[in-house]
């Protein structure tokens, strides 16, 4: 494996700067990125699904970061050029595809990632997208075209191109697992 002294944060942000994570409902993707964002110590954590990580957030301790919770796609795209005026990173978007799959224009999806991707040049930003029940990522075509990487999370698991770690996920966060 070799992956055992790193952080899930190295992990993931070994093969680029703009990383895709999906995964099925309760596999792990929030609390993943909330790992994410306690590694690095600052960030911004955009959630497009309301209040429901703000548990995770006190449970975890994580206290430098800023979380903005947004209700439709132009509070999406305002947040998305507050953090990059303010120079945020990493910049988490928790579930990227909540508005796509509800309204399915192509112009919700395109938009904020072309700012997000212009602007990983510079930042680390980590993309969370929602599986549906049929097994597929709704807007998969944006997500390969614009990701420098591509990881899967299951209850164990986070699988990426020819690499794979175990991890263990607790009240406290996500740990790499022996």
């Amino acid at each position: 494996m070799g992956y055992k002294r790193y952080k899930i944060s190295d992990f993931i942000f070994e093969r680029g700067n703009f990383i895709s994570l999906y995964g099925a409902s309760g596999s792990g993707k929030t609390v993943t990125a909330l790992q994410v964002i306690k590694d690095s110590e600052t960030g911004l954590f955009i959630s497009t699904n309301g209040s429901i990580y703000r548990e995770r957030v006190k449970t975890m301790n994580i206290s430098k970061a800023f979380f903005i919770e947004v209700g439709g796609i132009l509070e999406l795209l305002n947040a998305v050029m507050r953090a990059i005026s303010m120079e945020l990173q990493p910049i988490i978007v928790d579930d990227i595809n909540t508005y796509y799959r509800i309204s399915g224009k192509s112009n919700d999806l395109l938009y904020p990632l072309s700012l997000l991707k212009e602007y990983s040049k510079y930042a680390k930003v980590l993309i969370l997208w929602q599986m549906s029940f049929n097994n597929r990522v709704s807007g998969e075509k944006f997500m390969r075209y614009f990701s420098d990487d591509i990881l899967r999370i299951t209850k164990t698991y986070i699988i990426g191109n020819m690499r794979r770690i175990k991890i263990c996920i607790t009240n406290k966060g996500v740990d790499v697992c022996r």
